[in-house]
């Protein structure tokens, strides 16, 4: 059995597992170099990595001909890590190997607001599951959670939607299950697997952007996450757009997140609906227009319904001036929008592909890829499991 356990040093045996996962197959003196590891530590620790069948020597042949080259490569299925993604009322569970191919995934539903009912739920689930799983799972967790997350100390600051403040996340469920946690904020958790696994994969530097409730991004620079001093990077969500607009539930006024999200189109459109100064098929005799959801809104645009593309174009407008100011900011080669918007909206993200391109440099906008994200809910699980991994936490093999 695989114990990770956290120290202050990252460990070979992770450098080596990471490195693997990051850049793929590669010879033992390009695994030097990557990992900065002596030979005679790589050595010893890929022994040991072979042994516990999470590596594996391939032969390699040379393109001109020769001796094949000796690489190595993570073993596809060997083991299993775990992550878990909170959206929308349930965690998506989701168990995959360290190539992040995905073994298995499930919803959990939350049946209560409260933080304690709803770490329960997914302890009591996961904690079933690990136990009638087929597969040797390495003991650690990976939480993409709502919200301004306190990486340093797993804590959850602040989450509006779901109405937490200061939620020792991390404790909580290590506690439950008996494992070490690391938590992160989902939009960045997915932004993530999608740099290493998905749409972003082939960028060094990319923003990853998530719409849904809220709006936050994840930057990585070389591959890696720009966390911040204490992983708030990238509350995209909360930068202003309007000066004296209305107050956000972060207590700013005209914050991106009154204009950009899923619930801002739902109110623009009710208002719009209300007003019946124009035909759209989102007006339904007998229909509440509190049950009006932004998919919706999002299909009817999409089918050239003139009111729903108003109030998208409205929303993605805001999106595009943001992620015009990213792009003069960072200079990315690559933006991935993901969330429930993008993923479902092409007009949403057609413009605010434009006006991002019209109101930034045009020197730094002309070469820049905008991709939607490819892996959808289960990237935030794991997104998340892959930070767990990067914590600086050392493998011990036990019988």
């Amino acid at each position: 059995m695989i114990i990770p356990s956290k120290s202050d040093q990252k460990g070979s045996k992770t450098s080596i597992i990471q490195a693997l996962r990051m850049h793929g197959s590669m010879p033992r003196i390009q695994l030097t170099k990557i990992t900065e590891l002596s030979r005679a530590t790589i050595s010893s620790t890929i022994s040991e990595l072979i042994e516990w069948n999470l590596v594996k020597e391939t032969e390699k042949a040379p393109s001109t001909g020769g001796r094949p080259a000796i690489s190595l490569e993570l073993v596809p299925g060997s083991h299993a890590i775990m992550g878990a993604d909170l959206d929308n009322q349930a965690w998506t569970l989701g168990v995959f190997d360290l190539l992040g191919n995905v073994l298995h995934k499930t919803k959990i539903p939350v049946s209560s607001s409260r933080p304690e009912e709803a770490v329960q739920e997914l302890v009591d689930h996961t904690s079933k599951f690990v136990q009638e799983f087929d597969k040797e799972v390495i003991q650690m967790f990976g939480l993409g959670v709502p919200g301004l997350v306190d990486t340093r100390l797993g804590i959850i600051k602040s989450a509006s939607d779901l109405g937490w403040s200061n939620v020792d996340i991390e404790e909580m469920v290590s506690k439950g299950l008996g494992w070490p946690t690391v938590a992160i904020n989902r939009h960045r958790a997915r932004g993530l697997a999608e740099c290493r696994f998905g749409s972003g994969k082939d960028y060094k530097h990319m923003i990853y952007v998530g719409v849904g409730s809220g709006i936050a991004a994840g930057i990585f620079n070389d591959r890696q996450l720009v966390s911040g001093s204490f992983g708030g990077a990238g509350e995209l969500g909360h930068i202003t757009v309007e000066p004296d607009g209305p107050v956000c539930p972060c207590g700013n006024n005209g914050c991106l997140h009154l204009y950009s999200t899923a619930s801002a189109m739902e109110q623009e459109a009710r208002r719009l609906l209300r007003a019946g100064q124009e035909e759209s098929s989102l007006r339904r005799p007998g229909h509440d227009l509190q049950l009006l959801r932004a998919k919706d809104v999002c299909l009817a645009a999409d089918q050239g319904d003139e009111l729903a593309i108003r109030v998208v174009n409205h929303a993605a407008t805001y999106l595009g001036i943001a992620l015009a100011n990213l792009v003069n900011l960072l200079n990315p080669e690559a933006i991935i929008l993901g969330g429930a918007i993008p993923g479902i909206c092409s007009t949403y993200v057609q413009t605010a592909t434009k006006v991002m391109q019209q109101r930034s440099m045009m020197a730094l906008s002309a070469g820049i890829t905008v991709n939607t994200a490819s892996l959808a809910e289960i990237g935030g699980a794991l997104g998340a499991i892959n930070f767990a991994l990067d914590r600086h936490f050392s493998f011990n093999m036990v019988q």
